[in-house]
């Protein structure tokens, strides 16, 4: 009876874990690329490559709300998606990504992906498919 009852606490206290994902991704392990585009026709493409993967875009801003340091005076925005939730066994898996993209010049963009994946008592910033993904959806739709 005893190992039923600490069972039945280890699994209601497993379930009241919460876990709080960020909104802002630090830059803890970015993905880069450069686009040969300028920094609109990028944005629109990186957009749609975000919907057509499934990942809901909740808002944009520039970066500098979030990092004050940056003085670039070129084009730049922060794109932040809605957090997915994953049912696990006994827990949930959080995922969350933003997009940042900088323009380098009038041809090119760089953009850059942020990704976090938390559970409790874990958390990577690394899932190199789902970002190979999204850089090659931005590349087809760039080609259209």
């Amino acid at each position: 009876m005893k190992k039923i009852i600490t069972a039945l606490v280890i699994l209601f206290l497993m379930g009241c874990v919460t876990v709080k994902v960020p909104k802002y991704l630090k830059e803890e392990f970015p993905y880069r690329q450069d686009f040969y585009a300028n920094f609109d026709r990028t944005f629109n493409a990186t957009s749609d490559a975000l919907k057509q993967l499934g990942w809901k875009i909740t808002e944009t801003t520039t970066p500098t709300v979030f990092d004050p340091r940056i003085t670039d005076h070129k084009k730049q925005i922060l794109i932040f998606t809605e957090i997915k939730q994953t049912p696990l066994f006994l827990a949930s898996a959080y995922s969350s990504l933003n997009a940042y993209l900088r323009e380098i010049d009038e041809k090119y963009t760089q953009v850059e992906i942020r990704y976090i994946l938390m559970m409790p008592f874990f958390k990577t910033y690394q899932d190199d498919a789902l970002v190979d993904k999204i850089f090659e959806k931005i590349k087809d739709n760039l080609n259209k």
